[in-house]
């Protein structure tokens, strides 16, 4: 082989190198997080008050009660809400949210189906609380991470 084909075989391995790497970086970990407007009085719920938060059941910090809103804006985040924040079937959850609206007059907790939405409720109220990926929310100071709720 002649050096020119050997530089250009080194150059393209180097290439899909770095392309290799900067994939497995942008593909690194995702978190879910609970997120609450910066100036809510709201400072942490612990994974048994975040669950009854989502099923309907009344929570109250400092007297005033929260409101759920549950972010149906992807495939995953909805998969992870019905995994590990209420450890249900989807079916299971709508359920108890019936059981819970017709039996103890609960309220349902509020669906989005976008992101942006999601922000605006959370952005008009300090007592509402909802979840999204964490690199939807890093950088905007108008927002304030509560609680990790998942990592991969």
């Amino acid at each position: 082989m002649e050096r020119g084909a050997i530089l250009s075989m080194r150059r393209a391995l180097l290439l899909l190198v770095l392309l290799f790497g900067a994939c497995l970086a942008s593909a690194g970990s995702q978190s879910v997080v609970l997120v609450v407007r910066a100036d809510s009085s709201v400072v942490d719920l612990d994974p048994v008050t975040v669950r009854k938060l989502f099923l309907g059941v009344p929570v109250l910090v400092n007297g005033s009660p929260l409101h759920a809103i549950r972010n149906r804006s992807d495939a995953r985040l909805d998969e992870i809400f019905l995994q590990e924040i209420v450890a249900m079937t989807q079916s299971a959850y709508d359920r108890q949210i019936l059981i819970g609206v017709n039996r103890q007059g609960w309220v349902r907790p509020q669906e989005v189906e976008t992101n942006s939405r999601a922000l605006d409720k959370v952005n008009a109220d300090p007592n509402t609380v909802t979840f999204m990926w964490e690199r939807d929310v890093a950088h905007d100071p108008k927002i304030r991470v509560i609680r990790v709720l998942w990592n991969d």
